[in-house]
């Protein structure tokens, strides 16, 4: 099974990755360290994107990033899109040392729905999952899925627009 891990920067990626490694000996491919050059951020394309799945996939592999969701490959079982609050991501991303714009951006994108929306279109199996508050009810959340127990949730943070765009202007 190939399970495709996706979410606004901050929602918790990596670290539920980690996790369900732990718990069920899958690989992890984090395609943003595969495609980063150096130290600097740069833009990368979605060829780049399904290029690194191609060379580097394998079976019972867990593929984080915030554009695996984008992966073409019909070897994808499915995506898991974590979900934040965006009024916690904020802060998330503060810590992390993000400018005043990206953190606009990323929380106001989160507010939209937008990796759901994007993910859906792609045509893929999409169960999100509300990582704002328990990293442990995620993990159990997303174990369920991948034994086909779970749905996965509904989560809309579409009312935070307006607490988002109040807290950047």
């Amino acid at each position: 099974m190939i399970i495709a891990i996706s979410g606004t920067p901050g929602t918790g990626k990596h670290t539920l990755a980690k996790e369900l490694a732990k718990k069920t000996n899958y690989g992890i491919l984090d395609l943003n360290r595969i495609l980063k050059k150096g130290n600097k951020e740069r833009e990368v394309t979605l060829k780049e994107v399904n290029e690194a799945f191609q060379k580097n996939k394998k079976d019972n592999l867990l593929v984080v990033s915030h554009l695996s969701h984008f992966i073409r490959s019909k070897s994808i079982d499915f995506v898991i899109v974590l979900r934040t609050d965006p009024l916690i991501l904020i802060k998330r991303l503060e810590k992390r040392g993000y400018t005043k714009e990206k953190i606009y951006d990323n929380a106001l994108f989160e507010a939209m729905n937008g990796t759901c929306s994007e993910a859906l279109k792609m045509k893929k199996k999409v169960f999100q999952i509300n990582n704002t508050k328990n990293l442990k009810n995620t993990v159990k959340k997303a174990m369920l899925i991948i034994a086909g127990k779970e749905k996965g949730e509904n989560v809309d943070f579409s009312d935070k627009i307006l607490k988002v765009e109040k807290m950047f202007k």
